[in-house]
């Protein structure tokens, strides 16, 4: 009998015991694991959202490195708007930068390679040359002057969730060509703020906002970067032979800044420009928060279904439609923040609306005519 009690299994009280610790400890795991998962999607989102703004802004900057400050030299960026949700109102806004730079041989030949009318044209010589059994001679390539746009399109105007994305695209052409029209002339964009089909190609999407500012001759921007009307402000936009090109009643920041001189004969370039970029990827919008409750133009707190889905660095932006906001609290779903930012108007928003937000990424660029002359 001895034996037998000593042989005897577990009781249904251990047994309960013993799935009720393996359950809490496999919860344990598992919110490990999930939380491992959380931060390394949080760092692959960070890389690749470093990665796409790092080659713009690269290619951004290599541009405005070489601006021309000669009399052939233009610089002009102004803020256009655009209708995304099809109710005939201008309400998003996105800039776009004209400018002549200095290219290598290197640079011109591409630039020639890649208008059409060119092309043609090598293929009929190459084809009449082989006819003949005759060799073709290609004048080489000299340094010249490139005129450039960057210029940026609403990614969508059918999809909600898209709408408040912009498409960066970039177009390039010598000055001297004659067969297509100049970047600068007053109907090169036509009436949808659009240049004709094939003068410019796609950069890269997802874009959320780029931020251009200019140090002009009296700005002071050794303590940061400030808006306004004082003389020692940055400038919105640029006109380097002040010609009134960007239009004043598209937006407040087409506004001339009062401390710029007359040009005399050269193009007027800024000192140094400051460049800031926010990208989201379309994988990212599935982790986005929604608002809960319609939001009018006064109200200063948003309620999301998940505040855990919001960006936590201390004065971080967020766009909904076509407003920007800039977060100063976050209590579960309860949102504080403070409206119209970004040059944007405050303005209703229905229950439903995606909270975007991205990764931040700010480069300024010195130019080199005035880099000695200057103390920045």
């Amino acid at each position: 009998m001895s034996g037998a009690r000593g042989r005897r299994g577990l009781t249904l009280v251990e047994l309960v015991l013993a799935i009720g610790l393996l359950a809490l400890l496999m919860l344990a795991v598992f919110q490990l694991f999930d939380r491992s998962l959380s931060v390394w999607r949080r760092g692959e989102t960070r890389r690749a959202l470093l990665e796409q703004a790092s080659t713009v802004l690269e290619s951004l900057a290599l541009d405005l490195r070489g601006l021309e400050p000669g009399s052939q030299g233009d610089v002009v960026l102004e803020w256009v708007r655009f209708d995304t949700d099809g109710d005939n109102v201008l309400e998003t806004k996105w800039p776009r930068l004209r400018l002549v730079r200095q290219a290598s041989a290197a640079e011109m030949a591409r630039a020639a390679v890649r208008d059409e009318e060119s092309v043609d044209k090598a293929k009929a010589s190459a084809e009449k040359a082989d006819a003949a059994r005759e060799p073709v001679l290609v004048p080489p390539s000299s340094p010249g002057l490139l005129e450039v746009v960057w210029m940026v399109a609403p990614a969508s105007l059918t999809q909600p969730d898209a709408r408040s994305e912009g498409v960066i695209f970039r177009g390039e052409r010598p000055t001297t060509e004659s067969a297509s029209k100049s970047f600068f002339a007053g109907d090169f964009f036509g009436a949808s703020n659009r240049p004709p089909a094939g003068a410019t190609e796609e950069v890269t999407g997802g874009l959320l906002w780029l931020g251009i500012l200019c140090a002009g001759q009296t700005a002071v921007v050794n303590d940061g970067w400030k808006l306004g009307s004082g003389l020692e402000c940055a400038a919105t936009s640029w006109d380097a032979h002040g010609l009134n090109r960007p239009e004043r009643e598209v937006h407040p920041w087409n506004e001339p800044h009062p401390g710029q001189p007359k040009p005399k004969g050269r193009a007027l370039l800024p000192r140094r420009v400051r460049i800031e970029l926010e990208f989201e990827r379309p994988a990212d919008r599935s982790r986005r928060t929604r608002i809960l409750q319609a939001v009018d133009n006064q109200e200063n707190v948003l309620l999301v279904d998940d505040g855990r889905r919001l960006p936590t660095e201390a004065g971080a932006h967020v766009l909904v439609d076509a407003e920007w906001f800039r977060v100063t609290s976050i209590d579960g779903g309860r949102v504080a923040v403070q409206r119209a930012q970004r040059g944007t108007s405050a303005a209703p928003h229905a229950p439903g609306a995606l909270v975007h937000w991205g990764l931040s990424l700010v480069r300024e660029v010195p130019v080199a005519t005035y880099r000695e002359d200057w103390n920045l």
